[in-house]
C-alpha cells in the first residue's frame, strides 16, 4: 500500500516539480523499505533539513499528495 500511494504521489505531481531525479530517487529508496506511509512522510519530513530550496518545495509537495492521496482513501 505505502508503494502505491508514493508511486501514485509522484505519478501526479511530476509535472509540477524541478527536481524529477533526485525526487525519483528519494522514492526508489523509500519504497524498498517496508514501512507505514506515516512513517515514511516523517522520513521526507527529516529530509527537509538537509537539501536545497527547490529540492525542499518538491519533497514538501510529494508529502502533501500522499496526504491527500490517504485522506481520498479513508473518505
Amino acid at each position: 500500500m505505502t508503494d502505491s500511494i508514493l508511486k501514485t504521489a509522484f505519478e501526479n505531481i511530476a509535472t509540477h516539480i524541478s527536481n524529477i531525479d533526485s525526487v525519483k530517487e528519494l522514492i526508489e529508496e523509500l519504497e524498498n523499505q517496508n514501512e507505514s506511509i506515516d512513517y515514511i512522510i516523517s522520513i521526507l519530513e527529516r529530509r527537509l533539513e538537509d537539501v536545497e530550496v527547490t529540492l525542499r518545495t518538491d519533497i514538501r509537495i510529494l508529502i502533501n499528495e500522499c496526504r491527500h492521496l490517504m485522506r481520498k482513501m479513508t473518505n
